[in-house]
């Protein structure tokens, strides 16, 4: 009974060709996040059809960060990123095919799968004709809206009653213009490690909101000085945005080292 099984299925697969045709991922499959993880290029060496009869639904590309590698049925995960295609007419291929697109991070920073499916649209809904799964996870989590960093300087003084701030670079990822900004140089006893801070404020400084795409780069502003009671401190450097009729902290650059004041 097994045999005659086999047999059948054998030539129903033989005559019937099209059972087993779909689209396919062909060559070698990449992804390579930019830009601070808000944007991602993947692609593959090719996409081919291979039946010699039927076209294909529209194709998408999909990548997905997920908890365990994919390995067919439903899938179930974070699509960071996708793409369509039309679809293939029979007997057909699309070259090499890449794009860059905004990436979607998961929701809880941690060590993720990544999966890269070729999906077909077929009975009302895009399903899985074929994946690849990368071999190295990877770890993903929420974009920071600000990056503020280095190199970074503060030169005080105390007859002047000033405090220069100098920094490398402030950027962001809002979709839109930012609010207005807000520098702020403390004095902590202990190591700054984020969250809210305590201390002595030394000075502040406001900037004007940076529009879609612009940065600060390698300023230096000037303060009125506070000096703070003597002894010895870290110097730290937050950024807050004005975001609902307040500022919020979003960036920060802890002091590394005490400072002795007089």
């Amino acid at each position: 009974m097994k045999n005659l099984l086999f047999v059948c299925l054998f030539l129903w697969s033989f005559l019937v060709p099209e059972a087993w045709a779909g689209p396919k991922l062909t060559g070698k499959t990449q992804y390579k996040f930019e830009n601070g993880n808000t944007m991602v290029s993947f692609g593959a060496g090719g996409i081919s059809n291979p039946s010699r009869e039927n076209a294909t639904g529209t194709l998408m590309m999909r990548l997905w960060a997920l908890d365990r590698p994919y390995m067919g049925g439903g899938i179930s995960g974070k699509v960071v990123a996708s793409y369509k295609l039309d679809g293939l007419n029979p007997n057909s291929v699309y070259g090499a095919t890449s794009r860059r697109e905004k990436a979607v991070m998961p929701g809880v920073k941690g060590s993720y799968f990544l999966c890269l499916t070729l999906m077909e649209y077929k009975g009302g809904e895009y399903v899985v004709a074929d994946y690849r799964n990368f071999s190295e996870p990877a770890t993903l989590g929420p974009v920071a809206l600000f990056t503020m960093s280095g190199p970074w300087k503060w030169q005080s003084s105390t007859e002047g009653g000033t405090v220069d701030i100098t920094v490398g670079k402030i950027a962001h990822t809002r979709p839109g213009n930012t609010g207005s900004l807000r520098l702020a140089l403390w004095a902590t006893e202990g190591r700054y490690e984020g969250g809210g801070i305590r201390g002595y404020l030394l000075g502040t400084v406001q900037k004007e909101a940076l529009k879609t795409g612009w940065t600060y780069t390698n300023f230096t502003n000037t303060a009125k000085y506070t000096k703070p009671p003597s002894g010895s401190y870290y110097v730290n450097l937050v950024l807050s945005e004005y975001d609902n009729g307040e500022y919020r902290m979003v960036a920060s650059i802890p002091g590394s080292s005490l400072v002795k004041f007089p």
